[in-house]
């Protein structure tokens, strides 16, 4: 039978492996590292959120409740997703003035969210600033163990018979025919592609396919800090936070302690491919974190990570097609930090345009058409 081959085990690798096993198909998993070791691990959970998202990617969210919850039955007695519901908070008075038409946006394309006054947002999350006004609250959003998660994925994925190989970084994709033939591995190995390819290696996946395409992608890698604080039993975070003009996300973590993050930089450093957080990306952080939970201010921090490059997309959606003049190769990449809960959807997706060779228009916008890019000359 002809093999598929994908690239990358972080969570779009092993879910799209995990559903060609289910298929019959033969799956072989090429890790340049090991699995959840990019943007799909490092510590907390990773928010699953319609709420404040771009308009082209809700349409992939309506569904993503009912999607999140089958994937968690079907993976056990670890529940790995949690329902909490998600606050946008809007303190300025430009943010207010949009927010209606934001509501009804997210309401037209099939999303449950309302706008919540002052005292709705501190019955739903107690603590919170008096200068918050307002907020936007989904209550379907929430979270969820990503690391867990994909590692999980990962292990039915090989019970169905997929084969994962960790360490085996890929250094080219060789085409011939408008199909891609095989894969060559930094070892020297060749990897035929009996059947389709399926490039997910997120921070890896623009220099892979400018080396093997000569197309350069407009997308960029960089490093985003968490932090984890000490134990807080007198701080509860009974929801998913985030805010319409400041840089901070906060969850609860591990029930006592608190999740703070939300796209503050840190350092990556290329020669050893480890990053380190930034002492003023962590006050940064910090200070956002207690304007929004005052109780937060002066609170210990137990763990910060920014090992995990996350690839980020010159209009802050991904994009999602076929590879440059490849009518079996699919890739997806530039998840601008907040791809995690789309993830089951684009699967399903992805997996139905390899079967019937045709492009699903939920993906229409992910295109490389938007930047004036057709990889085939009959898009």
């Amino acid at each position: 039978m002809s093999e598929d081959i994908v690239i990358g085990a972080g969570v779009y690798g092993v879910l799209v492996a995990w559903a060609l096993a289910r298929r019959g198909r033969e799956v072989r998993v090429l890790e340049a590292r090991n699995i959840a070791s990019g943007a799909s691990g490092g510590p907390g959970r990773r928010g699953v959120r319609a709420n404040g998202r771009d308009l082209r990617e809700l349409a992939l969210m309506t569904q993503a409740p009912k999607a999140w919850l089958a994937l968690d039955e079907d993976l056990g007695a670890h529940h790995f997703y949690e329902r909490t519901g998600h606050l946008l908070l809007l303190e300025r008075e430009q943010d207010l003035a949009s927010a209606h038409a934001r509501v009804q946006m997210q309401q037209s394309q099939g999303i449950d969210c309302r706008l919540l006054a002052a005292q709705d947002c501190s019955r739903i999350q107690p603590g919170l600033t008096e200068n918050v006004s307002a907020a936007i609250y989904c209550d379907n959003d929430g979270v969820c163990d990503h690391d867990g998660f994909t590692r999980a994925v990962a292990r039915r994925a090989e019970e169905s018979g997929a084969i994962i190989e960790e360490n085996v970084p890929v250094a080219r994709i060789e085409v011939d025919g408008q199909m891609a033939t095989s894969v060559l591995t930094s070892d020297g190995r060749s990897i035929d592609v009996g059947g389709n390819l399926f490039l997910f290696a997120n921070s890896g996946t623009a220099a892979l396919v400018e080396s093997s395409f000569g197309l350069k992608l407009p997308i960029w890698n960089t490093c985003l800090q968490v932090m984890i604080t000490e134990p807080t039993p007198h701080i509860a975070i009974k929801t998913l936070i985030g805010h319409a003009h400041r840089t901070v996300s906060i969850k609860s973590h591990a029930g006592d302690r608190v999740m703070i993050s939300g796209g503050w930089p840190g350092n990556w450093d290329e020669a050893s491919q480890q990053g380190r957080v930034l002492s003023e990306s962590i006050s940064g952080n910090l200070a956002e974190a207690a304007a929004v939970l005052p109780s937060l201010n002066g609170i210990e921090i137990d763990q910060t990570n920014a090992g995990h490059l996350e690839a980020m997309c010159v209009d802050d959606i991904p994009v999602i097609d076929r590879l440059p003049d490849c009518r079996n190769g699919f890739f997806a990449a530039g998840w601008s930090g907040h791809g995690w809960a789309i993830a089951p959807a684009v699967v399903d997706l992805i997996v139905h345009w390899a079967e019937h060779d045709y492009p699903p228009a939920l993906l229409a916008p992910f295109s490389l058409q938007r930047f004036g890019v057709s990889v085939l000359p009959d898009q």
